[in-house]
């Protein structure tokens, strides 16, 4: 049994309200992170607009798999990726921070590319 005090507690207002809170922006903000660092935003953004219409559904999977991954994930993160999950706006939203990170992921490259350029650039011998 998960040790946390809040975990037989549920609040209604949070479990049902229609914004995203900013623990559940933090949430996909992790996985946009995640999924940009592992390279995989092309397939990631193509399966998220394939099931933008059952996101609903996939909070309710989660929802029924909660005790079992609770002791793999944190409950927490889990109770607030669900929550999220609920709302419409969070794929189009996970969507968008997909894309928000990918694009600082390349000016980022680009940076530290034409440093890298910059630097073998003033290290050559003159001839």
């Amino acid at each position: 049994m998960p040790q946390d005090k809040d975990f037989w507690h549920l609040d209604w207002d949070e479990e049902f309200s229609e914004d995203i809170t900013p623990s559940q922006e933090a949430i996909l903000d992790r996985i946009a992170k995640e999924v940009v660092d592992r390279q995989m935003s092309v397939p990631a953004l193509i399966f998220l607009e394939t099931v933008r219409p059952l996101n609903w559904m996939s909070s309710q999977v989660l929802l029924f798999f909660e005790p079992i991954t609770a002791w793999v994930l944190g409950l927490k993160e889990l109770i607030d990726l669900r929550r999220a999950l609920d709302k419409r706006e969070s794929i189009p939203m996970l969507m968008d921070k997909i894309q928000n990170s990918q694009e600082e992921h390349r000016e980022k490259l680009a940076i530290e590319k034409a440093e890298k350029k910059k630097s073998k650039s003033k290290n050559k011998p003159l001839k």
